[in-house]
């Protein structure tokens, strides 16, 4: 009998070690030239979107990397998130304005619109599951 309860026992343990967390792959579009690098920035808080302190992962590839295979973020918690991207061309690693109108292309999940400023949280969140593999596309502006 004891036998039975530790197989169990380990059936269940193999169970939960199987579950695997929710991925986001980002599929970039309107990419003008094939200079400089995306860069994107992941959000879960409302309240911190899109300000650099309220990213909860980020980070650059470069054009041909995005054209190719896209942009893909593991180890996601099930939950709603929002993206935010920018074409930087001349990699100086800042997303570059004139007078606040941005210089170079950008853009964010959900392609939310934008009016005099970035979109709210809700507009750009999508939905991520757990075990699955959620797939978006970003049109640059």
């Amino acid at each position: 009998m004891r036998i039975f309860f530790y197989l169990f026992i380990l059936f269940l343990f193999n169970i939960t070690m199987t579950v695997s967390a929710g991925e986001l792959k980002i599929n970039v579009k309107n990419i003008v030239n094939n200079i400089g690098s995306i860069h994107y920035a992941l959000y879960d808080n409302p309240n911190f979107f899109p300000k650099e302190q309220g990213k909860i992962h980020g980070g650059n590839k470069r054009i041909e990397e995005v054209v190719s295979d896209g942009i893909l973020i593991k180890e996601l918690n099930e939950s709603y998130y929002a993206v935010a991207i920018y074409h930087d061309e001349n990699s100086n690693k800042k997303f570059d304005t004139f007078f606040s109108i941005p210089k170079e292309y950008y853009g964010f999940s959900n392609n939310a619109p934008v009016f005099f400023g970035p979109p709210k949280f809700e507009d750009a969140a999508v939905f991520v599951e757990q075990d699955n593999t959620t797939e978006i596309e970003i049109e640059l502006r």
